[in-house]
């Protein structure tokens, strides 16, 4: 079976973990976690754990021990190496991976690809523990919390993307897991089902549906681009919202990955609320680090502009996957350029601010479009909206 949430064997054994991380110790809830998450995983594919533990034995783990011992040298060097040859190794492992997966998509040779579901969200993590590591004097005393971090099952094949500070808090803290929570869980999880198998599904075939009509007029191309547009963040939102509450189930609060989009007046806003956590993590380990927060318009555009292109071929080495990054990224580099600011909470009203967002949401879902497979198909809705 894949270890994805929507795999009723995997996501019965993340039922039966809930029930005994529940059942458990406050005091041996993380440990109880982490060790039914790893068997978990090693049932679900054997290849994605054995990965795992060798990225941590090998990269993960040495970079953090060398880093440790060498706080305590007058060296900086002593501890920005480690670091940096760490980074390298897992950055070239994810493009490696995304490599494979490319072929993959070609090729029947590479089936054991599949398998290897979240590796990229697993090389996230990782670096997010190592960054934390080398800016701070925070040491892991307890190995099997942070292979829980990397394996958490809910988060293992997608996003949200979340922190070690934030997941290690809400470890060291151990509250009692209350019945409350189980039950915001189970909400979020239906939620997410009807999301996901409902509505996208629905969405999904009204955009096959028109597809397969010999031609496209102007009604058709403009009810592909919605529903495809809104398929898109159903399916998606649908997921993260099953994994946020089986994390809330598990006693962990999984970060939001959407907070209302559709009401964005910019494409930098926009980029602030969709798919939050993939955003986060590129600003604060690309943006930040190159001096976004202190650039002037021109670089920070740039920089947004380079950030879009890298989420566009994260998912996908494909032409259509970095025009997609390209387009966002170039509107946003557009916006930066001009000083253009989202529009405050209190002036969210108007013809202006309701013009803005409409403009938005048009960019958008016309973006939305290379995310088809067939790029006749990007073609054809695109000629059918010439009257």
């Amino acid at each position: 079976m894949s270890p994805s949430l929507l795999n009723p064997y995997f996501l019965l054994g993340t039922a039966i973990l809930i029930l005994l991380v529940r059942v458990s110790g406050g005091q041996h809830r993380t440990n109880v976690g982490a060790i039914g998450s790893l068997l978990l995983l090693s049932i679900a594919s054997p290849w994605s754990l054995m990965l795992v533990l060798a990225v941590v034995a090998v990269v993960v783990w040495p970079s953090y021990r060398l880093n440790v011992v060498g706080r305590t040298s007058a060296i900086a060097a002593r501890r920005a190496l480690p670091f940096i040859a760490a980074v390298v190794l897992l950055t070239g492992f994810m493009a490696i991976f995304k490599v494979a997966q490319r072929v993959q998509a070609t090729s029947n040779s590479l089936t054991r690809v599949t398998e290897i579901f979240g590796f990229s969200y697993f090389l996230f993590r990782a670096l997010n523990f190592l960054v934390v590591q080398h800016l701070t004097k925070l040491e892991e005393p307890r190995p099997l919390r942070l292979l829980y971090y990397l394996a958490f099952p809910t988060t293992f094949t997608s996003g949200p993307i979340q922190r070690y500070l934030d997941f290690r808090a809400q470890t060291d803290s151990g509250p009692p897991l209350e019945t409350s929570q189980l039950y915001e869980g189970l909400y979020r999880v239906v939620r997410g089902f009807f999301r996901k198998l409902v509505l996208a599904f629905a969405l999904d075939g009204i955009v096959t549906h028109f597809l397969g009509l010999p031609e496209l007029t102007m009604v058709h191309s403009i009810l592909i681009i919605t529903a495809l547009y809104l398929y898109f963040y159903f399916d998606f939102a649908g997921y993260s919202d099953i994994a946020i509450g089986l994390g809330l189930a598990l006693g962990i609060r999984v970060p939001e990955n959407f907070r209302r989009p559709f009401l964005s007046s910019s494409l930098t806003e926009f980029w602030r609320n969709w798919h939050i956590t993939l955003v986060d993590w590129l600003r604060e380990h690309v943006f930040i680090p190159l001096g976004g927060m202190r650039a002037g318009r021109a670089k920070a555009g740039a920089l947004a502009l380079l950030i879009m292109i890298l989420c566009g071929m994260w998912h996908g080495l494909t032409t259509s996957f970095f025009l997609w990054g390209l387009w966002h990224g170039l509107h946003m580099l557009l916006e930066s350029w001009i000083g253009l600011r989202p529009i405050p909470r209190a002036s969210q009203h108007g013809l202006k601010y309701w013009a803005m967002v409409g403009w938005t949401n048009v960019r958008v879902a016309l973006g939305a479009l290379l995310f088809l497979p067939a790029g006749d198909d990007v073609v054809r809705v695109l000629r059918g909206l010439i009257p």
